[in-house]
């Protein structure tokens, strides 16, 4: 990680894991791949999908989406 850049963690409650394609509209990088991983359940409970990155354009397109927007996908706090 890169000094200044912040990183942070998203949460998909409910799946093991989720592999979401993000466009992103440029010719020399048409999609992003995101892979939320680690979801799992225990005699505790369920433990949420993550995702963490500390690259800004990939926090942008994950809170851009409508998956963010609808509360799917959240910001582990």
């Amino acid at each position: 990680m890169e000094k200044g850049l912040k990183s942070k963690t998203y949460i998909v409650r409910g799946l093991m894991e989720w592999e979401i394609v993000f466009p992103t509209g440029h010719a020399l990088l048409p999609e992003v791949k995101v892979r939320f991983e680690g979801g799992q359940i225990t005699g505790y409970g369920v433990a949420p999908a993550r995702y963490t990155t500390d690259e800004p354009l990939i926090q942008r397109l994950i809170e851009s989406s409508r998956w963010y927007k609808s509360g799917r996908i959240k910001l582990q706090k």
